[in-house]
């Protein structure tokens, strides 16, 4: 290297040890604090998240809990209301299809809008 090159450097590393030696007090008392204080904040921080996890999963596994209760009374209902709804329908069914069937073999007919008498029930 040229000596103006290896001059310049250590004009550089001379400034900056110049500019740390002026700033040594606050620059070694951040520096402890770090050191000193970085343990205490990582496991607080490891406590606060651990806690806030366990809280969620905690939250999720009480939820599950009661939704599976409820699906123990939810399924027997369905089954109850379905059924029910099964028996109206055919019940509805059943009653158009009676009352179609009367309706065909009444003796008494409607056309033109005048009432007429059919004969035989045809």
């Amino acid at each position: 290297m040229a000596p103006a090159a290896t001059n310049s450097h250590s004009e550089t590393a001379r400034d900056n040890a110049s500019g740390f030696i002026a700033y040594a007090r606050s620059s070694s008392f951040v520096v402890s604090q770090l050191l000193l204080s970085f343990l205490p904040l990582l496991i607080f921080l490891t406590f606060s998240l651990s806690t806030i996890l366990f809280a969620l999963g905690a939250a999720i596994v009480f939820a599950l809990f009661w939704i599976g209760v409820a699906l123990l009374v939810l399924v027997p209902a369905l089954l109850v209301t379905s059924s029910i709804a099964v028996l109206v329908w055919g019940w509805a069914i059943g009653s158009f299809i009676i009352a179609r069937w009367l309706y065909n073999h009444s003796p008494v007919g409607v056309q033109n809008n005048e009432v007429v008498k059919k004969e035989n029930g045809n």
